[in-house]
């Protein structure tokens, strides 16, 4: 079977497994509702049944949800199924508002997309098991060769060997100036030959050993003998996790990182899941835990129960963030930062420092788009003119919105920066969140966040 072929069966099998999944969350979730499926042709549950899977077959060709690449990972393929569900959600909620259908109920429109977001995440990990057991076992192979035995061709070597299971079956190098190593097949000038005699499929070319002369001979043969080039530009300054590709038009250009949140739809599922998580907080836990937490302050100590200070928002803007007082009150007091058994700290100041409960007015800040529940935490401006010359990167952090909780606090890094060392290792996190964000990498970070609250923090300072 060819390789196009072979990917319209896969995803006539995602598309299949997607709508039987759909149609089957919808009965099921009936089924919960009612107890019986008595009723359910009647209106309007029929003509909302079509309508959603007109729906979802419209984001399926639109969104490219079946564009399946074999490198794709598990987190990819969720992500992906996450963005379609959502957008699909958003569409099935105006419907219903637009037509005012109060006969239809609402909880069996959360338990259907509940049920259908896990049937539809299990049949798509389903079907990526199978294709790299498949795989694995040395079927629906994609058969390459390396131009240029460098950097950027041995770092491909290595990823196909060790990831047998994405079918990639890697037949030798070629260079010109390699010579008595047994993963080189010969020189340039064997590659056609070779190619046509082995059956290669792709052709990888590393921009930094050849020529523009000879890749253009290269491109000549593939493009004659129905082979794909894949070029292998030459990035020796920056790690792969920091590159990413963006077209201008059919022109591409390389970025020196990959930011996720610069995507629009990511910005809007963080931002609705912000202000959904602190309005939350706001209504169930501040409104009475603020009374008890400042009445405590005002009796253990003199001055006022928030604490405001600038610090250093998106892009470096100066914003006011709001905590509980948990020191002395000193009037137009320096910075100093906090350390380890620090005298200006108050008794009650110590309990909520270490249980985190000093930021919750910082869902404030977050409601009003200051802040975000997950980011890097926001540093004071003497912070960051002290390690932006010192610190490779620092300032990445304040490319994105600072957050109440971040990576860096979950993994040790929170409280006091005792050295260079310790903010280095900081910012490497806050720039990995940065480079690598996620819907699920959110909540992973809450978890671990209220886990470290009721466990308490010994960091915290």
């Amino acid at each position: 079977m060819g390789q196009a072929s072979y990917r319209r069966l896969v995803r006539f099998f995602y598309s299949l497994g997607d709508v039987i999944a759909l149609n089957l969350a919808f009965l099921i979730a009936y089924f919960i509702r009612f107890k019986s499926f008595e009723g359910i042709f009647n209106e309007p549950y029929w003509y909302v049944g079509i309508y959603a899977n007109l729906v979802w077959i419209g984001i399926a060709v639109f969104a490219k949800t079946y564009r399946i690449s074999r490198l794709e990972d598990y987190w990819t393929i969720i992500r992906k199924m996450l963005k379609a569900i959502s957008w699909h959600f958003a569409l099935m909620a105006i419907f219903l508002v637009l037509i005012q259908e109060k006969a239809y109920s609402r909880f069996h429109l959360i338990v259907s997309y509940s049920t259908f977001a896990i049937l539809i995440a299990l049949w798509r990990m389903i079907i990526l098991w199978l294709l790299r057991f498949y795989r694995s076992r040395g079927y629906n192979q994609i058969r390459i060769v390396i131009v240029g035995y460098g950097k950027a061709g041995l770092d491909l070597y290595n990823f196909v060997t060790k990831n047998k299971d994405l079918g990639y079956q890697f037949l030798g190098f070629f260079d010109d100036k390699e010579e008595n190593n047994s993963l080189v097949r010969g020189k340039l000038k064997d590659l056609e030959k070779f190619t046509l005699e082995n059956n290669v499929d792709e052709i990888y070319c590393s921009l930094d050993s050849i020529s523009r002369d000879q890749l253009k001979k290269i491109t000549h043969f593939a493009d004659n003998h129905f082979k794909r080039i894949r070029l292998l530009p030459n990035l020796k300054d920056f790690t792969a996790a920091e590159v990413a590709v963006e077209h201008f038009g059919n022109i591409p250009v390389v970025l020196s990182r990959r930011e996720p949140l610069n995507d629009a739809f990511n910005q809007f599922l963080k931002r609705s899941f912000d202000i959904f998580f602190s309005l939350s907080v706001i209504l169930f836990i501040f409104t009475w835990l603020f009374p008890i937490i400042a009445l405590l302050i005002k009796l253990t100590s003199k001055g006022p129960v928030f604490f405001k200070q600038k610090r250093a928002g998106k892009d470096g803007k100066m914003i006011s963030v709001w905590k509980f007082r948990t020191m002395i009150h000193q009037k137009d007091a320096k910075f100093v930062q906090a350390t380890q058994n620090d005298k200006r700290v108050t008794k009650i100041g110590h309990f909520l420092r270490k249980t985190s409960l000093d930021e919750l007015p910082q869902f404030f800040n977050v409601l009003k788009g200051d802040m975000t529940v997950v980011g890097p935490r926001p540093h004071v401006a003497e912070l960051n003119e002290t390690f932006k010359h010192v610190v490779e990167k620092y300032m990445v952090r304040n490319l994105v919105k600072p957050g109440i909780t971040g990576l860096a606090q979950v993994r040790g890094y929170r409280g006091e920066t005792k050295d260079v060392r310790s903010m280095i290792n900081r910012v490497k996190m806050d720039v990995f969140y940065i480079e690598n964000w996620s819907f699920w990498l959110d909540i992973l970070i809450i978890f671990w966040t209220i886990k470290a609250i009721f466990k308490g923090d010994k960091n915290a300072v």
